[in-house]
């Protein structure tokens, strides 16, 4: 079984050297033998031992809008699904407070995700969950289809999506979720509220 952590790059919102310090985070955070892979369209800067890939595009006619994060549609590329087993997903901003084996669970058929909305901001179950892409654990060949559906009519998916997340959680076929205590948002559970925060640090996160 071969793991591998993905992140994707794109434009200049974040850096190599952003992707640098999440590999070096991953790296103390684990006790598995995984590959560690950059989706970029510019990989200069990247430590030597960061695998570079170029964001795939056939299929496309341009480059997916990146406002709402669409490039992200382009991890369920058919080319991915070639060379990929068991991969976990991981935003640039990530930051890794534990061990993250537990994440490389296998996840048979399902796209397991990140819970956002109520659900997650109250650690309350006892909404329905939302999907989310901040991180996910997948199996690249069951999820193809979702980058099939964007692929044929881009422009519907973004009309009725406001962001790419909200049309990844409708396409995929099964999806689980993680449990909610192991992914705390800086935004919601550890930053104080608006005025405050500029004279009292932010809470730490809960084990």
């Amino acid at each position: 079984m071969k793991y591998s952590i993905l992140t994707i790059k794109w434009g200049s919102e974040f850096s190599s050297e952003h992707v640098n310090i999440l590999f070096r985070a991953a790296k103390d955070m684990s006790s598995l033998d995984f590959q560690f892979i950059c989706m970029t369209d510019d990989p200069k800067g990247l430590d030597e031992n960061i695998i570079s890939m170029q964001i795939p595009m056939s299929g496309l006619d341009a480059f997916p809008k990146t406002e709402g994060a669409w490039p992200k549609l382009c991890l369920f590329h058919p080319e991915i699904a070639e060379t990929l087993d068991i991969v976990v997903f991981l935003d640039i901003d990530t930051v890794l407070t534990g061990n993250i084996d537990p994440f490389f669970e296998d996840p048979g058929q399902s796209l397991r995700m990140l819970s956002c909305g109520p659900r997650w901001r109250q650690f309350d179950p006892s909404f329905e969950p939302m999907g989310a892409t901040g991180m996910f654990t997948y199996r690249p060949s069951f999820h193809t289809n979702i980058f099939d559906a964007f692929r044929k009519d881009p422009e519907l998916a973004y009309r009725n999506n406001v962001v790419e997340q909200g049309f990844v959680a409708a396409h995929a076929r099964e999806k689980d979720y993680y449990p909610l205590e192991w992914i705390q948002s800086f935004k919601y559970h550890l930053r104080r509220q608006y005025v405050m925060d500029i004279f009292v640090p932010p809470l730490k996160p809960a084990p």
